[in-house]
């Protein structure tokens, strides 16, 4: 049964403090920081599953989110956790076709910091 109650975004936090993907969302123009937000709080209420064209998985622990801003198309990294939790661990334009390796393996990294510090 899918509990009513929306999924919360939680922004990954270094050790040093550092909140990358929202330092990165506060640089943006004001008008791309709406629609980010925006599809943010759709996925929140949907869930990650909801699919194309907002999520899609890119490994089997990790997915993202999709926002396409004029030319630009922005990935979210997350990784879903226990009590409706959804783990913002990255975000980059993508530029390629393909999901680039490097971007994902930040995002592995942070969420294996994530689990290993938070014990999830």
């Amino acid at each position: 049964m899918q509990s009513d109650q929306p999924w919360r975004a939680i922004f990954y936090t270094s050790e040093a403090g550092r909140c990358p993907v929202l330092d990165a969302i506060r640089q943006l123009p004001k008008a791309d920081r709406v629609e980010i937000g925006h599809t943010l709080r759709l996925v929140q209420e949907e869930g990650p599953g909801i699919g194309m064209p907002f999520t899609e998985a890119v490994t089997d622990e990790i997915g993202a989110v999709r926002v396409r801003i004029g030319r630009t198309r922005w990935r979210i990294f997350f990784c879903p956790q226990p009590g409706r939790e959804l783990v913002l661990l990255h975000i980059f334009a993508k530029k390629t076709r393909a999901m680039p390796r490097h971007e994902i393996a930040l995002a592995e990294r942070r969420r294996k910091d994530w689990v290993r510090r938070e014990g999830m």
